[in-house]
């Protein structure tokens, strides 16, 4: 008989990856064959984002595409938008069913259960209020019961260790999909850490929706990182986004551990105090400043990466300058720009209701994207100058005719000419960078950075 074949499609941030391959691990160990997406399996399931009204419009982009190629397939929408939105999901013809992320770990069960169902199925009982009593979300049911996770079609493993958010962001929409904070045992976790250890994963990578949030009796996530690197002998640790408030002496002293990943992206959003207290983000400029000057006193040479929200409501060329300056003075070099997206029920959108005339014009956002896309460019060329014959450590994630792709600790990927075949995924290398030149994207009709390696 033939196997009933399993596909997945991913949006979105690490947390949903970690989530998808712990939905497919669960249906390949009951005997179903995972496939490519492209290969039109006969259950499909899409893993939403909702971050931004792009990811919304992606979200019913992927799933429509799916029914014009498939229509046969049953098809499973989870994750953000699924919680969120359901109501909007339920007017696609054709969507088998609808499971937010209180029941994503249920995925499997929910099917098993329901396969022969004719009605759509649907879980998922709309977005994670505050409750009126305490002013806050509760936790959605069953985050981490997604057994142990192993990566599927990548080298890297993810490890979630936390889910959901206390803060009271005014632009952000997250916390009614994910709910209030809750963090997974450390035992859980040190567990889970040992068996990837005991895979030979090369590198795990925490993830969840506020890291640096995590609690757990008297643990804390500087604990929690300690203790994962004792007992680290063979993979390399990576943390995902931390908040700026959760950056501290102590983690810069951790960053310096072999096992650790050269890297931290710490999202600034804005570099304009008005902006950020109208953000309610937990931090001002000057105190973003200091934590990260901190890191970079203990460790000069850690590769940073941020976050920008362009063309918030009210911000002004002044303001924009000050981000700019910013990261100028603390020598980012990853920066990721984002327009600002006006979400559902959140504080900002009541503002603007009331204040139309404060968004910022279409054309002016762009710009500014433009502008921060350059700076990146020139951050990036500046860093690559001064890591060129330097060492580090590679691990394979693409092999190709003539040459292998490495992702290095400082989340470099490098390029590396080579004639050999008896490469794999997931081998871990030395390597030392050579060369690197700017290259046209003809899809993006931009310039991306190339870098050049080799073998040591």
């Amino acid at each position: 008989m033939k196997k009933q074949t399993v596909g997945i499609y991913t949006l979105g941030c690490r947390l949903n990856i970690y989530e998808s391959d712990g939905i497919l691990n669960q249906f390949i160990s009951n005997g179903y064959q995972a496939v490519n997406w492209e290969d039109g399996p006969d259950i499909a399931i899409i893993n939403t984002c909702t971050v931004t009204s792009h990811a919304d419009s992606k979200n019913r982009y992927i799933i429509r595409n799916l029914l014009k190629k498939n229509p046969s397939a049953k098809i499973i929408v989870t994750g953000c938008y699924a919680q969120t939105d359901q109501e909007e999901l339920q007017k696609i013809p054709g969507v088998w069913a609808i499971i937010g992320n209180e029941k994503k770990s249920k995925i499997f069960e929910i099917y098993q259960q329901k396969n022969s169902n004719e009605e759509k199925v649907i879980y998922s009982t709309g977005p994670l209020n505050y409750f009126e009593e305490s002013k806050k979300r509760r936790p959605i049911e069953d985050p981490f019961s997604y057994g142990n996770v192993v990566p599927i079609n990548h080298t890297r493993a993810y490890l979630k260790i936390q889910d959901g958010c206390d803060r009271k962001c005014s632009y952000c929409k997250i916390p009614m999909a994910r709910g209030g904070g809750i963090s997974l045992s450390i035992e859980e976790i040190l567990y889970q850490v040992d068996q990837l250890e005991a895979s030979k994963i090369p590198e795990i990578v925490l993830t969840g929706v506020n890291i640096g949030w995590y609690r757990y009796k008297h643990f804390r996530f500087n604990d929690l990182i300690e203790k994962i690197l004792e007992r680290l002998k063979f993979s390399r640790l990576r943390i995902s986004s931390i908040e700026p408030s959760d950056v501290n002496e102590r983690l810069a002293e951790l960053s310096l551990h072999p096992k650790f990943c050269n890297f931290l992206h710490v999202p600034l959003q804005s570099g304009s105090d008005k902006i950020l207290r109208m953000m309610k983000r937990s931090y001002n400029s000057k105190t973003f400043s200091l934590r990260i000057e901190k890191v970079l006193k203990i460790n000069p040479d850690i590769f940073l990466g941020t976050d920008v929200i362009v063309g918030f409501p009210t911000e002004t060329e002044e303001d924009f300058r000050k981000t700019i300056d910013l990261i100028l003075n603390l020598n980012f070099v990853n920066i990721h720009a984002f327009p600002f997206s006006l979400r559902k029920d959140t504080e900002i959108e009541k503002f603007v209701q009331n204040n139309k005339s404060t968004l910022v014009p279409k054309h002016i956002v762009q710009n500014r994207i433009n502008e921060l896309f350059e700076l990146k460019e020139k951050q990036m060329l500046k860093y690559l100058k001064n890591s060129l014959y330097k060492m580090y450590q590679g691990i394979v994630e693409e092999i190709a005719n003539g040459y292998i792709k490495v992702l290095t600790e400082d989340y470099l990927y490098v390029k590396i000419p080579h004639k050999e075949n008896n490469f794999k995924k997931g081998m871990i290398l030395q390597v030392q960078i050579c060369d690197f030149y700017r290259v046209f994207n003809q899809n993006t009709k931009k310039y991306d950075i190339e870098i050049l390696g080799r073998i040591v």
